[in-house]
């Protein structure tokens, strides 16, 4: 049985895009991100604790768990606490590029498997207007960045896993499910 620790729509879409059948099992713990270790040793941690967790409740299971940052210059901009917080965050991305990183742990048995995958994303210049109805529709409130690229147009191009800015870079799945040896 696979289980996905994570509680996230879009994780369980690409999961499910993937062909796999699995169960929906959140961590619930504080994510704690230990900075001394850098942005990618954290961020593994976190999808480890959050897939450690889980195990507790379906050791016999496939665990699978991610964790996804939005950064600007080594700054982690999280979810947005309020409307202007979501708003001063979009004018910051607007015409510069970002890096979203996504830690992503799979546990089976003993084995254990890390990844961080980053992508750059580069904004076009947003518009005061183009930020405000965005941030007025609610879609920004639950995202880390304050976006989500499957649904604005803030996007010019990317630089690596679209699936990984989406939050669970489907490659990198795809690739460790097939190194876990059932």
């Amino acid at each position: 049985m696979i289980v996905l620790a994570s509680k996230s729509p879009r994780r369980k879409e690409i999961l499910k895009d993937l062909g796999y059948d699995f169960i929906v099992c959140p961590a619930k713990k504080d994510e704690v991100f230990d900075l001394s270790l850098g942005l990618d040793e954290a961020l593994k941690k976190v999808a480890e604790s959050k897939a450690k967790e889980v195990r507790e409740f379906y050791s016999d299971s496939i665990i699978i768990s991610a964790d996804t940052i939005v950064c600007l210059n080594q700054k982690i901009l999280g979810k947005p606490k309020s409307k202007e917080d979501a708003i001063k965050t979009l004018n910051a991305l607007s015409n510069r590029r970002h890096q979203v990183k996504t830690g992503v742990c799979v546990i089976y048995k003993k084995q254990t498997f890390l990844h961080v995958e980053t992508t750059d994303v580069y904004f076009k210049k947003l518009t005061e207007q183009d930020i405000i109805s965005y941030v007025n529709s609610g879609k920004c409130m639950d995202k880390a960045g304050s976006y989500g690229i499957q649904e604005c147009d803030f996007v010019d191009h990317i630089e690596g896993d679209y699936t990984n800015v989406v939050g669970l870079p489907k490659y990198v799945v795809e690739s460790i499910m097939k190194d876990v040896a059932l």
